[in-house]
């Protein structure tokens, strides 16, 4: 996977750090001249000098090429524009860092997915990985609630709806099984090789994964 960060400070430094350390691909943009230096003596990363919020530098870093432009600078502004211009210029996805909390309602109704914690753009990054245990389709109440779908891995066995230990406010929407769809109630049964869709907040995906799925765990 191949990720544009947009703002090398200590936000953009430490996610290229962890996106790097699992394998991927990592282009950082930094209109510091000096951190921009820094961080390409540090990272085996491509790292760009430039402004992420002209059209004409960000284009240099090819978001068009990326699964994710994420936008991590100190100054929510600066990382709306770049989304907005990630999307433009092609991104995938885009992600952005929020420092003010007032500020979530106009990244909300830009449809822009936010995060407000370093760890967790991570993790959202991560999850979307591994596409056979879980696959995340869409992003929602400005990036903490998502719609996924996951696989019930082989041996584990059948249990009923109303016996899974889900966490609070997760809402099970459909069960894929055999071809079939059907809106899972208290007494549906979720066998091996069902998918099922759910509907949760970002940060409780691991728990939901491991009540429908628990020897995927640890994988």
């Amino acid at each position: 996977m191949r990720v544009v960060i947009v703002g090398g400070g200590k936000v953009g430094g430490y996610l290229a750090e962890q996106l790097l350390a699992n394998g991927h691909a990592v282009t950082v943009m930094e209109a510091d001249p000096a951190l921009a230096e820094s961080l390409a003596e540090s990272l085996p990363a491509l790292v760009l000098h430039g402004d992420g919020t002209s059209i004409d530098v960000l284009a240099a870093a090819d978001p068009a090429g990326a699964d994710w432009l994420v936008a991590v600078t100190g100054r929510d502004e600066e990382n709306l524009v770049a989304c907005e211009l990630g999307t433009t210029l092609g991104a995938r996805r885009v992600l952005a860092r929020v420092n003010d909390p007032r500020n979530l309602p106009t990244f909300e109704a830009l449809g822009i997915a936010v995060v407000a914690v370093t760890d967790l753009i991570g993790e959202v990054i991560e999850r979307e990985l591994d596409r056979i245990r879980i696959e995340r389709i869409g992003l929602f109440g400005g990036g903490r609630i998502s719609l996924i779908e996951i696989e019930i891995a082989a041996g584990v066995p059948e249990r009923r709806v109303v016996d899974l230990d889900l966490p609070p406010r997760t809402l099970l929407v459909t069960v894929l099984s055999g071809g079939r769809a059907e809106v899972p109630g208290a007494g549906t049964v979720i066998s091996p090789g069902d998918r099922v869709l759910a509907v949760t907040h970002v940060d409780a995906e691991p728990a939901v994964r491991a009540a429908l799925s628990p020897s995927e765990e640890g994988r």
